[in-house]
Order: structure tokens, then C-alpha cells, then sequence
């Protein structure tokens, strides 16, 4: 069978009924729409990655599980103290959870730290009282300010259990 010249397709005109090719498809042009869901996809990429950077965005380590408590006061109790002793620094900003924090912060004109004590209940972290039922867990705080304010106390979260 031979084919002649007049059979080969020409380049410069299309054919007669030209019919789509199904191995390319010619690439749709991105809306306005789409545009902007690709800005906005990559600012929140861009925000959560900057997040990671700062610090206290971080979660913190749980040293809590290393520390023990005693099941008793272990003969230091006062009938009118709960948590001894009655100097220590108490208060509910000293607390992470049930056990003392250990971590701290510092801005413009202030420090502060506040540092878990791991022994100082004779050999423990915290004391357990029964009656009321209160957890004392003890540690240490720390503030300093442009005014010369000085605080470095022990200090003691004391919470319900």
C-alpha cells in the first residue's frame, strides 16, 4: 500500500474535524481565588514555623514524674500550718499543676525564676497532708526589677488533692 503526499497532514493548516489529544490537557489558569488560598497557605506555614522560635511556645519538660512525695507530714505539722515552714513564699502563681514550677521569664524592667527544690522534704519534693487534704511541693522564687525590687525565697505550691 502506498500513501502519497497529499495524505501527510500539513503543518501550517488544521485539520478537517481536529479531535483533542488524551495524553496532554493544557494547563487551566489559576483564579484569583486560588491565588489568594496559596498566599494565605503559606502565611500560616510562615507564622507556625516563627512560633517555634520563641521559647515559651515550646512545651515544657515535665520533671514532676522524678520527684517523690511523702504519704505523711513526717513529724513536721503544726495544728494552726499547713505547709511548713509558715515564712515560705505561698501562692498560686507558684504552681504547675500540683508541684512547684521550675521555669521562669524576664522583660523590659523585670526576672523572675521560680526553681524546683528535688530533696528538701528529707529526702522528697513535697508533704502530704490528711486533714485538710493538701499537697505541699517546695522550690525556690526568684524576682528582681528596675527598681530595685529583690525577692529569693523558698517557696512552697501548695494545692488540694
Amino acid at each position: 500500500m502506498m500513501l502519497s503526499l497529499d495524505a501527510v497532514p500539513s503543518t501550517m493548516e488544521p485539520p478537517a474535524d481536529p479531535k483533542p489529544s488524551r495524553l496532554w490537557r493544557p494547563p487551566a489558569a489559576w483564579s484569583r481565588r486560588r491565588v489568594l488560598t496559596a498566599i494565605g497557605g503559606a502565611a500560616v506555614a510562615a507564622g507556625v514555623a516563627a512560633l517555634d522560635l520563641i521559647p515559651w511556645s515550646k512545651p515544657r519538660e515535665a520533671f514532676a514524674a522524678a520527684y517523690t512525695t511523702w504519704s505523711t507530714c513526717h513529724g513536721y505539722f503544726t495544728a494552726t500550718q499547713i505547709c511548713y515552714p509558715a515564712n515560705a513564699y505561698f501562692n498560686s502563681n507558684n504552681c504547675s499543676g500540683t508541684w512547684h514550677r521550675n521555669d521562669g521569664s524576664s522583660g523590659t524592667c523585670y526576672v523572675f525564676k521560680f526553681t524546683h527544690n528535688p530533696s528538701s522534704c528529707d529526702g522528697h519534693n513535697a508533704w502530704k497532708w490528711t486533714s485538710p487534704n493538701r499537697k505541699c511541693s517546695d522550690g525556690w522564687y526568684e524576682y528582681h526589677d528596675c527598681g530595685g525590687g529583690n525577692i529569693n525565697r523558698f517557696s512552697i505550691c501548695r494545692t488540694a488533692f
